[in-house]
């Protein structure tokens, strides 16, 4: 059995303890007693709590002593005693103000006369939800954001492992692309494939739907698959990334239908240069706007500058919809100086696009080491013609 196949609770409790303690750590430095958290990846890394339905309002409080409080639906209670280490669950039912069931736990728990912070910068915390929390707790909260990111950002060696499989359970999926690309099947008929055999190899439910893009469409960045049928000629972009206990493992590769024009090949091959250049400047002490440069200084040599004017990869963790990555934590970009450290993961990704005529993607999971960089995806990088 490969780790955490099982379904419960994804790391053992000594990591969960870990965790915790780290956060407490960052909570001290800020002045904070009590922190509100909202965003699912950030309670799933401290608690496990797993559950489809991260979309309805959840709030995990975490005090500087005992144990976190968790604030859910009704309906989600049985999901997080069956995926969580909690013992302390509040719910609230669907005719009832959320924010009233947090007071309540904050009330009967005694903390809430701490100091409290919410992370302000989730996406889960809208604008009208933080207002009514303030009124119903009556005063400011402060702002915890940023504290658990700050953790998350090295991964342990388990995390690692996720990622891993993660990473086979995508090969499995882009395999099954390709296979299934010729000229005159639909570009759903690609991105369902990928699907099939990376659900088949164990992933789960996905934090980032597949892309599949052709032909004109290639050259329109995050343009999806939409029913086009492929023709010869055609570049194919197809970027998918298979879950494992919520770690995602992307990749990017290319391809052409019945033939490649030479103008995709030498794009692609410039691609393949950037990619490699930027895997070799990885490496712990090295600065985020230095592996940008690595990529760029290739792709500028060779007069595609215009088609790549983006960040060249970000941070990758724990995951859900709507994406996979965590480039709200660290990115690989210009004028960023903050540096790289052992742990950290990260998809690195030059993609390049001639405007709605075509595009070429390479991309790979890479984490930092102590000695340089490790390639955790493994897939053959050469333009793939099929059909």
């Amino acid at each position: 059995m490969r780790p955490g196949e099982r379904f419960g609770l994804a790391f053992p409790r000594e990591e969960y303890d870990r965790r915790l303690a780290a956060v407490r750590r960052g909570m001290t430095d800020r002045g904070v007693e009590v922190l509100l958290l909202f965003a699912p990846a950030n309670l799933f890394y401290l608690t496990g709590y797993n559950t489809a339905g991260y979309s309805n309002y959840q709030c995990l409080l975490v005090p500087q002593d005992g144990d976190p409080i968790l604030v859910v639906r009704l309906l989600e209670r049985p999901v997080a005693e069956a995926t969580s280490w909690l013992d302390k669950i509040y719910t609230y039912q669907d005719h009832e103000e959320p924010e009233s069931a947090v007071g309540h736990a904050l009330n009967d728990t005694g903390l809430a006369s701490r100091r409290l912070a919410a992370e302000r910068t989730s996406p889960f915390l809208d604008v009208q939800s933080y207002l009514r929390l303030q009124e119903t707790l009556g005063g400011d909260l402060g702002d915890g954001s940023g504290i658990v990111e700050a953790v998350r950002l090295i991964k342990s060696p388990l995390e690692l492992e996720y990622i891993r499989i993660a990473a086979r359970c995508t090969e499995a999926g882009m395999s099954s692309a390709l296979d299934a690309i010729a000229e005159g099947v639909t570009e759903n008929d690609v991105a369902s494939q990928s699907y099939r055999a990376m659900v088949a190899a164990g992933s789960e439910f996905f934090s980032s739907a597949p892309i599949v893009t052709s032909g004109e469409k290639a050259g329109i960045a995050h343009a999806t698959f939409h029913r086009r049928r492929l023709q010869r000629g055609d570049s194919v972009m197809i970027e998918i990334g298979a879950v494992w206990n919520r770690y995602s493992a992307p990749i990017f590769r290319t391809a052409a239908v019945g033939e490649a024009p030479e103008a995709l090949r030498r794009m692609h091959e410039v691609c393949r240069e950037a990619l490699e250049a930027t895997i070799a400047a990885m490496g712990p002490g090295v600065l985020s706007q230095d592996v940008q440069a690595a990529c760029q200084a290739v792709i500028d040599a060779r007069g595609y500058e215009a088609s790549f004017r983006k960040r060249v990869g970000y941070s990758l963790g724990v995951g859900y919809p709507p994406t996979w990555g965590e480039g709200h934590i660290i990115d690989l970009k210009h004028h960023d100086t903050r540096e790289l450290r052992p742990g950290m993961v990260f998809h690195v990704t030059p993609a390049m696009r001639q405007h709605r005529e075509y595009g070429v993607g390479i991309s790979e999971t890479v984490s930092v080491t102590d000695s340089g960089a490790e390639v955790i995806t493994s897939f053959s990088r050469e333009l793939f013609v099929r059909g």
